[in-house]
């Protein structure tokens, strides 16, 4: 049956019944003993119901209620004996009446009945933001009418002058922290080197004008003069210089070998003994990055394996801060956490570059991942809950693409992972000059009933749009507060688990982070380590490489604010799915040493798990209530770093 129908009850009652369900239950309600069928009790048909102060008969559209002991006026004659009916057995039934208050007693112990026979409960009473809007819930009411946040931003101004100010201001502070998350390319490069030996080095060469013919440094890098020629796996097993061992033959042949011809010279090397000796100083290569703290401190050969630890001491402090940066941002406010954060992340950062020891370097590394990450997660989620856009959210990922390629430009000009951070630090400490202009967010205020001061930005925000709303708006505490929080109880990040149905939605999101994290920062590191001299994956300039792979995410951006338009899901699909293709195909073309080919497919598929990447943070953020959404972004950002 399509619609509403109409059924007339025994005593000519119209009876209003919604679905074919009812027509079924029709004839076996008029048995004393029949159940209730099982939906609202409004939908019970009527003709078993007695009209009385609390349970009316439902009738058609354009009829109203006929008084108590009077036939309805609008009936038609072919009715007229079964209204005279419904008169004269009124006492009959009102014996049988049922009242409102027992419906609905019966309907919810047969309906609690069937739920527990035919499914598992498994859903709580826990409302989700994501299902009714991008933003969530709103915590106000206007004229003795409940709405939205979303409906104040709407009376605001949804995208104008004043969220424009406070996206320019968040971006400010995001460009030098893409700076300090990506420049461990530079930071951590590692040159080429070989064993330092006195008397027969490059700059003695250099200075030296007495050499015979023939000689360069790199032509005795190609030969077995002073280092074995083997095999190196870094560069695909090609033929390389021994980076870790040199022939010792003494500071005094050496000076003989450089006044021969060097034909000559490579011939006698053969001929003559030589002990092979292990490096105790190096020589580096510093075409490409004059300093870093692979040279600094000679992290090559047998420590070689301790690079990994300035890795893994900015993911630790990556994990810390998003633990520490959520529950500041729930409970002390957004602002106070980009602020505060913030600050003693310049600080961190300015301190790095005179750090003597390699033990003290991976401290402070550490402390400033955690203030930089804490901070970077208040700022976007504060971004979102003000703005009520997730155009506006998938854009705030283009200030990481302009820091990225920033950095690059930087990166060629200095040569220097000194001057890199301190120019870092230098922008960090302008923004958060800037950030101190920013307001609080209105919807944390009014989740942490602080209303007075969230109706005072409001109405500075609608100044700032030219927009007004009613002198008497009134600003309620948040009813999802209540919901989720015990009296005198705050946020914390073990409420992302408090219901079934949310550990289940949140190992799954946990999974996507963690496999799309792995992904984008492989290839970052891929595409800076194999674009260096002598790597054999990819062709190109090392910096003009890692420009184009910052450069790049900027359309994909803008792609993603149409690819939203069908649905956070679907989205985050459509890009893991063409990264992850395109990625395979580059890696097969790679091992056929087509190289340019390579780097096209490699680039093609970061622009896809980027546009992943800004999906998830969007995806992310509206899964989850405003009480504990900057809590579940960053235990997510926590997850992912442990791939």
């Amino acid at each position: 049956m399509d619609g509403n129908a109409v059924v007339t009850g025994p005593f000519g009652v119209p009876t209003f019944i919604r679905s074919e369900t009812d027509i079924l239950g029709a004839e076996a309600l008029r048995s004393p003993t029949s159940a209730l069928i099982y939906s609202e009790p409004a939908l019970v048909p009527g003709n078993e119901l007695t009209y009385n102060d609390h349970v009316e008969a439902i009738y058609t559209q354009n009829q109203s209620n006929p008084p108590l002991d009077s036939v309805p006026s609008h009936t038609d004659k072919s009715r007229t004996s079964s209204v005279n009916d419904y008169s004269n057995d009124k006492k009959h039934r009102q014996e049988r009446c049922t009242s409102e208050v027992e419906i609905n007693a019966q309907h919810y112990r047969i309906q609690k009945q069937y739920k527990a026979s035919h499914r598992r409960r498994r859903l709580t009473d826990i409302d989700f933001e994501a299902i009714y809007s991008s933003l969530g819930y709103g915590a106000l009411h206007w004229s003795l009418r409940s709405a939205k946040f979303s409906g104040i931003l709407n009376l605001i101004g949804g995208c104008n002058m004043w969220q424009i100010i406070i996206y320019v201001i968040i971006s400010a502070q995001q460009v030098p922290h893409a700076m300090f998350n990506l420049n461990v390319v530079y930071m951590m490069y590692q040159p080429d080197h070989w064993c330092k030996i006195e008397g027969f080095s490059k700059s003695y060469m250099e200075r030296n004008i007495t050499m015979g013919p023939g000689w360069s440094w790199d032509a005795v890098l190609n030969s077995s003069i002073a280092f074995p020629y083997v095999p190196n796996q870094q560069r695909g097993g090609k033929q390389w210089h021994e980076q870790c061992h040199y022939y010792d033959r003494g500071d005094e042949r050496y000076r003989q070998y450089i006044h021969m011809n060097f034909s000559e010279a490579e011939t006698a090397a053969k001929e003559d003994f030589a002990v092979l000796r292990r490096c105790e100083q190096w020589d580096y290569d510093r075409s490409v990055m004059k300093e870093t703290v692979v040279t600094q401190w000679h992290r090559v050969c047998d420590d070689n394996w301790s690079r990994a630890h300035v890795h893994l001491s900015y993911s630790l402090g990556y994990v810390a801060g998003c633990m520490l940066g959520g529950f500041v941002s729930d409970r002390y406010g957004r602002k106070t956490a980009i602020y505060g954060f913030g600050i003693l992340s310049s600080i961190f950062g300015f301190l790095l570059p005179f750090t003597k020891e390699f033990e003290v370097f991976l401290a402070v590394r550490f402390l400033g991942a955690v203030c930089n990450e804490a901070a970077d997660l208040a700022a976007y989620v504060m971004c979102m809950e003000i703005t009520g856009s997730s155009i506006v959210g998938s854009l705030l990922q283009a200030p990481w693409a302009c820091g990225y390629a920033f950095l690059a430009l930087v990166a060629y000009i200095s040569k220097s992972w000194y001057t890199i951070q301190l120019v870092t630090v230098l922008l960090h400490t302008i923004a958060m000059v800037i950030i101190h202009h920013l307001p609080e967010s209105p919807r944390w205020l009014i989740v942490m009933n602080r209303v007075k001061e969230a109706e005072r930005i409001i109405r500075r925000a609608c100044h700032l749009n030219k927009t007004s709303l009613p002198s008497d708006l009134g600003l309620v505490r948040h009813a999802e507060k209540q919901k989720w929080l015990k009296n005198n109880e705050r946020p914390h990040f073990l409420l992302l688990f408090i219901s079934s149905d949310l550990r289940i939605r949140s190992v799954l999101v946990f999974i996507v982070w963690m496999s799309t994290a792995l992904v984008y920062y492989g290839l970052v590191i891929a595409l800076s380590d194999q674009s260096s001299p002598g790597r054999s994956m990819f062709v190109g300039n090392f910096f003009l490489n890692n420009a184009i792979a910052g450069a790049i995410e900027l359309p994909t951006l803008m792609g993603c604010v149409y690819l939203l338009r069908f649905g956070r899901k679907r989205s985050q699909m459509i890009t893991l799915i063409g990264g992850g293709t395109l990625i395979g195909i580059a890696i097969i073309v790679s091992t056929r040493q087509h190289t340019t080919l390579a780097l096209v497919f490699m680039l093609a598929g970061k622009v896809c798990i980027q546009g992943a990447f800004n999906v998830l943070y969007i995806f992310t953020s509206e899964l989850y209530p405003t009480i504990i959404r900057n809590s579940a972004v960053g235990v997510c950002s926590m997850v992912c770093i442990f791939c």
